[in-house]
Formats: C-alpha cells, structure tokens, sequence
C-alpha cells in the first residue's frame, strides 16, 4: 500500500513516500552537494550511512554542511 505525508526539510513542508532515504531525498532536491550531514529527527546521519536510513513520516530534517576550519 502506497502512504504519502509530508516531512520538513529545513524549515520546508515536502512530499513523503514510503521508503524514502537521505539518499533518495537529497536526490530529489537542489544544490545539496554541500550537505554531507543532516539531522533527522534530532539525531545526526552522515553520507556514509544516507543510501541506508529510511525517513519515517512527518519527519523533520535539517541540511547541515561540511565545516572545516583551520
């Protein structure tokens, strides 16, 4: 049975889907070459782990970028 919702991204009401990624998600957005973190729900996700995090409904996820200083 196909759900949809929506999630927020950065402060944006988005369509949700079942079975959504970080991935899929990032895939499906603008200019996120620089996010190499997002906070889902709260907790921090990095790019290695992206193609295997689901987002569960009503999710809300934040972009975050690399930071490096020196």
């Amino acid at each position: 049975m196909f759900q949809k919702g929506t999630i927020e991204v950065d402060g944006k009401k988005i369509h949700w889907s079942e079975g959504m990624t970080v991935e899929s998600l990032l895939k499906s957005l603008e200019n996120t070459d620089f996010c190499s973190v997002v906070r889902l729900n709260g907790k921090l996700v990095s790019s290695p782990r992206f193609r295997e995090t689901p987002i569960p409904d009503n999710s809300t996820i934040r972009l975050l970028p690399l930071v490096a200083g020196g």
